[in-house]
Protein backbone atom coordinates (compact mmCIF):
# COMPACT_ATOMS: atom_id res chain seq x y z
CA UNK A 1 0.00 0.00 0.00
CA UNK A 2 1.33 3.36 -1.09
CA UNK A 3 0.41 6.27 1.00
CA UNK A 4 1.69 10.48 0.20
CA UNK A 5 -0.32 13.73 0.79
CA UNK A 6 -1.09 15.30 -2.70
CA UNK A 7 1.02 18.39 -1.81
CA UNK A 8 3.95 16.22 -2.18
CA UNK A 9 2.18 14.62 -5.78
CA UNK A 10 -0.48 16.52 -7.16
CA UNK A 11 -3.33 15.08 -9.01
CA UNK A 12 -2.48 15.25 -12.53
CA UNK A 13 0.98 13.98 -11.67
CA UNK A 14 -0.72 10.91 -9.78
CA UNK A 15 -3.45 9.91 -12.61
CA UNK A 16 -0.41 10.24 -15.12
CA UNK A 17 1.53 7.11 -13.12
CA UNK A 18 -1.66 5.46 -12.59
CA UNK A 19 -1.96 5.48 -16.66
CA UNK A 20 0.99 4.86 -17.92
CA UNK A 21 1.69 2.04 -15.14
CA UNK A 22 -2.33 0.70 -16.29
CA UNK A 23 -2.92 0.51 -12.55
CA UNK A 24 -5.43 -1.79 -11.13
CA UNK A 25 -6.99 -1.49 -7.67
CA UNK A 26 -8.54 1.77 -5.40
CA UNK A 27 -7.31 5.03 -4.79
CA UNK A 28 -8.58 6.37 -1.40
CA UNK A 29 -8.43 9.89 -1.30
CA UNK A 30 -9.10 12.04 1.40
CA UNK A 31 -9.32 16.00 2.29
CA UNK A 32 -10.85 17.60 5.20
CA UNK A 33 -13.99 15.62 5.54
CA UNK A 34 -14.11 14.22 1.82
CA UNK A 35 -13.32 11.20 1.10
CA UNK A 36 -13.44 9.41 -2.32
CA UNK A 37 -12.58 6.46 -3.92
CA UNK A 38 -11.55 5.51 -7.07
CA UNK A 39 -11.30 2.28 -8.60
CA UNK A 40 -9.18 1.64 -11.64
CA UNK A 41 -8.69 -1.56 -13.91
CA UNK A 42 -5.50 -1.67 -16.12
CA UNK A 43 -5.60 1.98 -16.08
CA UNK A 44 -9.32 2.73 -16.81
CA UNK A 45 -11.47 4.47 -14.51
CA UNK A 46 -14.36 1.99 -13.49
CA UNK A 47 -16.16 4.10 -10.73
CA UNK A 48 -15.77 6.59 -8.26
CA UNK A 49 -17.13 6.59 -4.44
CA UNK A 50 -17.54 10.02 -2.98
CA UNK A 51 -19.47 11.11 0.17
CA UNK A 52 -20.05 14.56 -0.94
CA UNK A 53 -23.71 15.14 -1.20
CA UNK A 54 -24.11 17.29 -4.35
CA UNK A 55 -22.50 14.71 -5.99
CA UNK A 56 -25.25 11.34 -5.17
CA UNK A 57 -27.09 10.37 -8.23
CA UNK A 58 -30.18 12.17 -6.61
CA UNK A 59 -28.91 15.63 -6.71
CA UNK A 60 -26.98 15.37 -10.31
CA UNK A 61 -30.91 14.12 -11.99
CA UNK A 62 -32.05 17.26 -9.85
CA UNK A 63 -29.80 19.48 -11.91
CA UNK A 64 -30.60 17.59 -15.19
CA UNK A 65 -34.30 18.83 -14.34
CA UNK A 66 -35.19 14.76 -14.70
CA UNK A 67 -36.66 15.13 -11.09
CA UNK A 68 -37.64 17.67 -8.33
CA UNK A 69 -36.03 17.99 -4.82
CA UNK A 70 -38.30 16.15 -3.47
CA UNK A 71 -38.74 13.25 -5.78
CA UNK A 72 -34.94 13.29 -4.65
CA UNK A 73 -35.76 13.45 -0.44
CA UNK A 74 -38.66 11.13 -0.57
CA UNK A 75 -36.86 8.51 -3.16
CA UNK A 76 -33.05 9.18 -1.02
CA UNK A 77 -34.77 7.85 2.20
CA UNK A 78 -36.42 4.98 0.95
CA UNK A 79 -33.28 3.60 -0.66
CA UNK A 80 -32.07 4.01 2.44
CA UNK A 81 -35.26 2.26 4.22
CA UNK A 82 -35.06 -0.50 1.49
CA UNK A 83 -31.63 -0.78 1.35
CA UNK A 84 -31.68 -0.49 -2.77
CA UNK A 85 -30.12 2.06 -4.85
CA UNK A 86 -31.71 5.43 -5.25
CA UNK A 87 -32.17 4.97 -9.22
CA UNK A 88 -33.83 1.57 -9.02
CA UNK A 89 -36.56 3.53 -6.40
CA UNK A 90 -36.81 6.66 -9.05
CA UNK A 91 -37.40 4.08 -12.12
CA UNK A 92 -40.22 1.90 -10.11
CA UNK A 93 -42.24 5.24 -9.24
CA UNK A 94 -41.78 5.56 -13.29
CA UNK A 95 -40.14 9.09 -12.63
CA UNK A 96 -37.00 8.46 -14.66
CA UNK A 97 -35.94 5.73 -17.73
CA UNK A 98 -32.83 3.86 -17.70
CA UNK A 99 -31.83 5.94 -20.55
CA UNK A 100 -31.88 8.93 -17.32
CA UNK A 101 -29.68 6.72 -14.92
CA UNK A 102 -26.60 5.76 -17.89
CA UNK A 103 -26.58 9.85 -18.66
CA UNK A 104 -26.20 10.81 -14.89
CA UNK A 105 -23.88 8.14 -14.14
CA UNK A 106 -21.55 9.65 -16.80
CA UNK A 107 -22.13 13.38 -15.87
CA UNK A 108 -22.01 11.90 -11.83
CA UNK A 109 -18.47 10.13 -12.21
CA UNK A 110 -17.18 13.53 -14.18
CA UNK A 111 -18.24 15.69 -11.26
CA UNK A 112 -16.52 13.46 -8.36
CA UNK A 113 -13.46 12.92 -10.64
CA UNK A 114 -13.22 17.01 -11.77
CA UNK A 115 -13.41 18.31 -8.33
CA UNK A 116 -10.42 16.43 -7.00
CA UNK A 117 -8.74 19.01 -9.18
CA UNK A 118 -9.48 21.91 -7.01
CA UNK A 119 -8.07 19.90 -3.73
CA UNK A 120 -5.08 22.11 -2.83
CA UNK A 121 -3.99 19.09 0.19
CA UNK A 122 -4.92 16.09 1.35
CA UNK A 123 -3.91 12.34 1.60
CA UNK A 124 -3.69 9.63 -1.14
CA UNK A 125 -3.33 5.39 -0.30
CA UNK A 126 -2.78 3.14 -3.41
CA UNK A 127 -4.15 -0.15 -2.85
CA UNK A 128 -3.34 -2.94 -5.83
CA UNK A 129 -5.79 -5.56 -6.40
CA UNK A 130 -7.58 -7.27 -9.17
CA UNK A 131 -10.99 -5.56 -10.43
CA UNK A 132 -13.22 -7.16 -12.25
CA UNK A 133 -14.87 -3.82 -13.20
CA UNK A 134 -16.12 -2.71 -16.46
CA UNK A 135 -14.01 0.50 -17.34
CA UNK A 136 -17.06 3.43 -17.01
CA UNK A 137 -14.89 5.59 -19.30
CA UNK A 138 -12.58 4.83 -22.34
CA UNK A 139 -9.11 5.49 -22.77
CA UNK A 140 -9.45 8.81 -24.47
CA UNK A 141 -12.54 9.96 -22.65
CA UNK A 142 -10.29 9.67 -19.27
CA UNK A 143 -7.48 11.88 -20.30
CA UNK A 144 -9.39 14.20 -22.03
CA UNK A 145 -11.11 14.52 -18.44
CA UNK A 146 -7.75 15.15 -17.13
CA UNK A 147 -6.84 18.06 -19.39
CA UNK A 148 -10.12 19.16 -18.85
CA UNK A 149 -9.92 18.76 -15.25
CA UNK A 150 -5.70 20.68 -15.17
CA UNK A 151 -7.37 23.25 -17.59
CA UNK A 152 -10.44 24.21 -15.75
CA UNK A 153 -9.64 23.74 -12.47
CA UNK A 154 -6.01 22.80 -11.59
CA UNK A 155 -4.75 26.47 -9.04
CA UNK A 156 -2.08 28.11 -10.88
CA UNK A 157 0.20 27.37 -7.87
CA UNK A 158 -0.01 23.91 -8.59
CA UNK A 159 0.32 24.18 -12.32
CA UNK A 160 3.90 25.69 -11.35
CA UNK A 161 4.97 23.23 -8.77
CA UNK A 162 4.52 19.95 -11.32
CA UNK A 163 6.40 22.16 -14.35
CA UNK A 164 8.87 23.43 -12.62
CA UNK A 165 11.35 20.26 -12.14
CA UNK A 166 11.39 20.59 -16.16
CA UNK A 167 11.92 23.94 -16.20
CA UNK A 168 15.14 24.01 -18.38
CA UNK A 169 13.83 21.26 -20.94
CA UNK A 170 11.69 21.58 -23.54
CA UNK A 171 8.54 19.45 -24.46
CA UNK A 172 8.51 17.80 -27.33
CA UNK A 173 5.50 16.14 -29.19
CA UNK A 174 4.43 12.41 -29.19
CA UNK A 175 1.70 13.16 -32.06
CA UNK A 176 1.19 15.74 -34.85
CA UNK A 177 -2.57 16.22 -34.40
CA UNK A 178 -3.61 17.23 -31.09
CA UNK A 179 -7.03 16.35 -29.88
CA UNK A 180 -9.60 19.15 -30.60
CA UNK A 181 -10.15 19.80 -26.85
CA UNK A 182 -6.03 21.13 -26.76
CA UNK A 183 -6.39 25.18 -28.30
CA UNK A 184 -2.92 25.69 -28.85
CA UNK A 185 -0.60 25.71 -31.52
CA UNK A 186 2.02 22.71 -30.74
CA UNK A 187 4.81 24.45 -32.78
CA UNK A 188 4.86 27.58 -30.64
CA UNK A 189 5.65 25.91 -27.37
CA UNK A 190 8.17 22.83 -28.62
CA UNK A 191 10.57 26.09 -29.82
CA UNK A 192 10.62 27.78 -25.82
CA UNK A 193 11.85 26.15 -22.45
CA UNK A 194 9.07 24.97 -19.76
CA UNK A 195 10.85 28.17 -17.72
CA UNK A 196 9.84 30.21 -20.54
CA UNK A 197 6.45 29.03 -21.32
CA UNK A 198 5.76 29.49 -17.45
CA UNK A 199 6.33 33.22 -17.98
CA UNK A 200 4.09 33.12 -20.86
CA UNK A 201 1.10 32.86 -17.92
CA UNK A 202 -1.81 30.48 -16.41
CA UNK A 203 -3.26 29.55 -19.45
CA UNK A 204 -0.36 28.42 -21.58
CA UNK A 205 1.11 26.74 -18.92
CA UNK A 206 -2.09 24.67 -17.95
CA UNK A 207 -2.24 23.65 -21.57
CA UNK A 208 1.54 22.47 -21.14
CA UNK A 209 0.82 20.39 -18.49
CA UNK A 210 -2.39 18.91 -19.30
CA UNK A 211 -1.05 17.77 -22.77
CA UNK A 212 2.29 16.10 -20.33
CA UNK A 213 -0.17 14.35 -18.22
CA UNK A 214 -2.24 12.90 -20.62
CA UNK A 215 0.72 11.57 -22.26
CA UNK A 216 1.01 13.71 -25.53
CA UNK A 217 4.48 15.56 -25.07
CA UNK A 218 7.38 14.46 -23.01
CA UNK A 219 9.93 16.62 -21.47
CA UNK A 220 13.68 16.58 -22.70
CA UNK A 221 17.00 18.47 -22.32
CA UNK A 222 18.28 20.19 -25.11
CA UNK A 223 21.31 18.36 -27.06
CA UNK A 224 23.09 21.33 -26.88
CA UNK A 225 22.74 22.63 -23.75
CA UNK A 226 26.40 22.53 -22.84
CA UNK A 227 26.61 25.12 -25.91
CA UNK A 228 23.97 27.00 -24.86
CA UNK A 229 25.60 27.41 -21.53
CA UNK A 230 28.73 28.43 -23.27
CA UNK A 231 27.01 30.65 -25.62
CA UNK A 232 25.56 32.78 -22.48
CA UNK A 233 28.43 33.03 -21.15
CA UNK A 234 29.98 34.73 -24.31
CA UNK A 235 26.74 37.21 -24.58
CA UNK A 236 26.98 38.09 -20.34
CA UNK A 237 31.43 38.34 -21.41
CA UNK A 238 30.56 40.72 -24.29
CA UNK A 239 27.66 43.10 -22.80
CA UNK A 240 28.62 46.49 -21.74
CA UNK A 241 32.29 45.87 -22.37
CA UNK A 242 34.75 48.14 -23.78
CA UNK A 243 34.65 47.96 -27.30
CA UNK A 244 39.12 47.29 -27.52
CA UNK A 245 38.05 44.82 -24.60
CA UNK A 246 35.23 43.02 -26.98
CA UNK A 247 37.63 42.53 -29.40
CA UNK A 248 40.89 42.25 -27.65
CA UNK A 249 43.24 44.92 -28.71
CA UNK A 250 44.34 47.60 -27.37
CA UNK A 251 43.21 51.21 -27.91
CA UNK A 252 46.47 52.27 -29.74
CA UNK A 253 46.20 49.28 -32.46
CA UNK A 254 46.19 49.96 -35.80
CA UNK A 255 43.19 50.41 -38.37
CA UNK A 256 44.59 47.23 -39.75
CA UNK A 257 45.54 45.31 -36.85
CA UNK A 258 41.28 46.33 -35.72
CA UNK A 259 40.46 44.78 -38.66
CA UNK A 260 42.31 41.79 -38.83
CA UNK A 261 41.19 41.38 -34.65
CA UNK A 262 37.25 41.58 -36.11
CA UNK A 263 37.69 39.15 -38.37
CA UNK A 264 39.11 36.82 -36.64
CA UNK A 265 36.15 37.11 -34.18
CA UNK A 266 33.69 37.26 -37.01
CA UNK A 267 34.87 33.54 -38.10
CA UNK A 268 34.83 32.18 -34.72
CA UNK A 269 31.27 33.98 -33.09
CA UNK A 270 29.60 34.07 -36.63
CA UNK A 271 25.95 32.38 -36.67
CA UNK A 272 26.60 30.36 -38.99
CA UNK A 273 29.66 28.13 -36.92
CA UNK A 274 26.89 26.68 -35.03
CA UNK A 275 24.68 26.11 -38.22
CA UNK A 276 25.11 22.33 -36.70
CA UNK A 277 22.78 22.71 -33.78
CA UNK A 278 19.19 22.53 -34.60
CA UNK A 279 18.01 24.50 -31.65
CA UNK A 280 16.50 27.98 -31.68
CA UNK A 281 17.93 29.16 -27.99
CA UNK A 282 21.77 28.24 -30.17
CA UNK A 283 20.21 30.56 -33.52
CA UNK A 284 19.02 33.36 -30.89
CA UNK A 285 22.31 33.87 -28.90
CA UNK A 286 24.80 33.03 -31.05
CA UNK A 287 23.08 36.38 -33.41
CA UNK A 288 23.09 38.79 -30.55
CA UNK A 289 26.66 37.92 -29.75
CA UNK A 290 27.59 38.58 -33.14
CA UNK A 291 25.65 41.79 -33.03
CA UNK A 292 27.41 42.79 -29.96
CA UNK A 293 30.72 42.09 -31.47
CA UNK A 294 29.68 43.94 -34.76
CA UNK A 295 28.90 47.04 -32.32
CA UNK A 296 31.56 47.02 -30.68
CA UNK A 297 33.75 46.86 -34.02
CA UNK A 298 31.81 49.96 -35.20
CA UNK A 299 32.51 51.74 -31.97
CA UNK A 300 35.97 51.29 -31.92
CA UNK A 301 36.00 52.69 -35.19
CA UNK A 302 34.51 55.55 -34.15
CA UNK A 303 36.75 56.50 -31.04
CA UNK A 304 39.68 55.88 -33.24
CA UNK A 305 38.89 58.98 -35.46
CA UNK A 306 38.35 61.08 -32.01
CA UNK A 307 34.58 61.03 -32.05
CA UNK A 308 31.86 60.30 -29.42
CA UNK A 309 31.27 56.47 -28.44
CA UNK A 310 27.43 56.90 -27.98
CA UNK A 311 27.45 58.71 -31.47
CA UNK A 312 27.72 55.18 -33.14
CA UNK A 313 24.30 54.27 -31.64
CA UNK A 314 22.87 57.61 -33.43
CA UNK A 315 24.31 56.92 -36.41
CA UNK A 316 23.23 53.13 -36.45
CA UNK A 317 19.60 54.55 -35.34
CA UNK A 318 19.70 56.78 -38.21
CA UNK A 319 20.82 53.83 -40.34
CA UNK A 320 18.26 51.29 -39.29
CA UNK A 321 15.62 54.29 -40.27
CA UNK A 322 16.81 54.43 -43.30
CA UNK A 323 16.64 50.86 -44.56
CA UNK A 324 13.18 50.34 -43.08
CA UNK A 325 12.03 53.54 -44.86
CA UNK A 326 13.10 51.42 -47.93
CA UNK A 327 11.95 47.86 -46.68
CA UNK A 328 8.76 49.66 -46.52
CA UNK A 329 8.89 51.30 -50.41
CA UNK A 330 9.85 48.01 -51.57
CA UNK A 331 6.88 46.19 -49.50
CA UNK A 332 4.67 49.23 -51.69
CA UNK A 333 6.43 47.87 -54.90
CA UNK A 334 5.92 43.73 -53.70
CA UNK A 335 9.06 43.46 -53.95
CA UNK A 336 9.01 40.88 -50.85
CA UNK A 337 12.33 39.65 -50.67
CA UNK A 338 14.11 42.43 -51.12
CA UNK A 339 11.73 43.87 -47.79
CA UNK A 340 12.24 41.14 -46.01
CA UNK A 341 16.07 41.64 -46.14
CA UNK A 342 15.63 45.37 -45.56
CA UNK A 343 13.83 44.38 -42.45
CA UNK A 344 16.10 42.07 -41.24
CA UNK A 345 18.93 44.02 -41.78
CA UNK A 346 16.77 46.40 -39.08
CA UNK A 347 15.71 44.04 -36.34
CA UNK A 348 19.43 43.03 -36.16
CA UNK A 349 20.82 46.81 -35.96
CA UNK A 350 17.71 47.60 -33.43
CA UNK A 351 16.43 44.09 -31.83
CA UNK A 352 14.54 46.07 -29.35
CA UNK A 353 12.66 48.11 -31.80
CA UNK A 354 8.79 46.65 -32.23
CA UNK A 355 8.07 47.66 -35.55
CA UNK A 356 11.09 46.59 -36.95
CA UNK A 357 9.92 43.41 -35.66
CA UNK A 358 6.62 43.65 -36.38
CA UNK A 359 7.56 44.88 -40.18
CA UNK A 360 9.45 41.96 -40.68
CA UNK A 361 7.05 38.61 -39.35
CA UNK A 362 3.89 40.60 -41.06
CA UNK A 363 6.53 40.71 -44.45
CA UNK A 364 7.22 36.82 -43.89
CA UNK A 365 3.58 36.10 -43.92
CA UNK A 366 2.75 38.47 -46.62
CA UNK A 367 5.87 36.71 -48.94
CA UNK A 368 3.98 33.70 -47.94
CA UNK A 369 0.83 34.26 -49.13
CA UNK A 370 1.27 35.98 -52.25
CA UNK A 371 4.32 33.71 -53.59
CA UNK A 372 3.95 30.32 -51.63
CA UNK A 373 7.47 30.96 -50.38
CA UNK A 374 8.28 30.46 -46.95
CA UNK A 375 6.39 28.15 -44.18
CA UNK A 376 3.85 28.32 -41.79
CA UNK A 377 5.62 26.93 -39.26
CA UNK A 378 8.72 28.94 -39.77
CA UNK A 379 6.16 32.19 -39.23
CA UNK A 380 4.97 31.08 -36.29
CA UNK A 381 7.84 30.38 -34.49
CA UNK A 382 9.37 33.45 -35.58
CA UNK A 383 5.94 35.13 -34.07
CA UNK A 384 6.39 33.62 -30.54
CA UNK A 385 9.99 34.52 -30.24
CA UNK A 386 9.06 37.92 -31.01
CA UNK A 387 6.00 38.06 -28.64
CA UNK A 388 8.64 36.89 -25.77
CA UNK A 389 9.70 40.04 -26.24
CA UNK A 390 7.21 42.05 -27.46
CA UNK A 391 4.27 40.42 -25.32
CA UNK A 392 2.05 43.82 -25.70
CA UNK A 393 2.35 43.54 -29.47
CA UNK A 394 -1.47 43.22 -31.20
CA UNK A 395 0.33 43.07 -34.31
CA UNK A 396 1.61 40.16 -33.74
CA UNK A 397 -1.32 38.54 -32.82
CA UNK A 398 -2.66 39.94 -35.52
CA UNK A 399 -0.37 38.04 -37.75
CA UNK A 400 -0.56 35.17 -36.55
CA UNK A 401 -4.54 34.81 -36.45
CA UNK A 402 -3.39 35.53 -40.66
CA UNK A 403 -1.06 32.73 -40.53
CA UNK A 404 -3.43 30.19 -38.54
CA UNK A 405 -6.34 31.40 -40.98
CA UNK A 406 -4.77 29.99 -43.81
CA UNK A 407 -4.13 27.28 -42.71
CA UNK A 408 -7.58 26.70 -42.06
CA UNK A 409 -7.31 26.89 -38.35
CA UNK A 410 -10.44 28.76 -38.02
CA UNK A 411 -10.75 28.42 -33.90
CA UNK A 412 -7.03 29.18 -33.17
CA UNK A 413 -7.13 32.10 -35.57
CA UNK A 414 -10.14 33.56 -33.44
CA UNK A 415 -8.48 33.42 -30.85
CA UNK A 416 -5.63 35.22 -32.11
CA UNK A 417 -7.68 38.31 -33.02
CA UNK A 418 -9.30 38.14 -29.97
CA UNK A 419 -5.78 38.59 -28.52
CA UNK A 420 -4.92 41.17 -30.26
CA UNK A 421 -7.91 43.46 -29.67
CA UNK A 422 -7.12 42.75 -25.82
CA UNK A 423 -4.05 44.44 -26.57
CA UNK A 424 -5.36 47.23 -28.67
CA UNK A 425 -9.33 47.55 -28.93
CA UNK A 426 -8.50 49.88 -31.77
CA UNK A 427 -6.70 47.46 -33.92
CA UNK A 428 -9.55 47.47 -36.76
CA UNK A 429 -8.32 44.62 -38.53
CA UNK A 430 -8.21 42.13 -36.40
CA UNK A 431 -12.23 43.86 -35.97
CA UNK A 432 -12.66 43.29 -39.36
CA UNK A 433 -11.88 39.41 -39.10
CA UNK A 434 -13.53 38.81 -36.06
CA UNK A 435 -16.65 40.25 -38.22
CA UNK A 436 -16.29 38.64 -40.97
CA UNK A 437 -16.23 35.16 -38.69
CA UNK A 438 -18.96 36.14 -36.97
CA UNK A 439 -21.39 36.64 -40.46
CA UNK A 440 -20.44 33.40 -40.82
CA UNK A 441 -21.90 32.03 -37.50
CA UNK A 442 -18.15 31.10 -36.03
CA UNK A 443 -17.17 33.98 -33.96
Amino acid sequence: MDQFRLENVSFPLLMKELLEARFSGIVFLNSDSIRKGLIFNEGRLCAIQSNKPDELLGHILVKMGKISEEDNAQSLDKARTDRVKQGYVLMEKGLIQAQDIAEALTLQIEKRFLDIFTWKGGTVQKVSKQIDKTAALGLDELTALVRKGIIDKLPFSMVINALSPHAETRPRPLKDDLPKDIEIDIERIAISSVAEILQLGPEISRTLLALYCSGLIVFEQSKHKALIEQLKQTHKELQDKDPFKVLDVDQNISEGGLKRSYIKMVKVHHPDAYSYADDPEVKRLANENFNLIHRAYNEAQRIREGKQPEKAGIDEELQAEILFAQGTQALKARDFQKSLDLFRLCVSMKPQERVFAESYIKTMFLKWQKTGMGTAAEIKATIFEATRKFPQSDTLYLTLGWVLKQEGLNTKAIEAFKRAIQLNPKNVDAQRELRLYQMRGQG
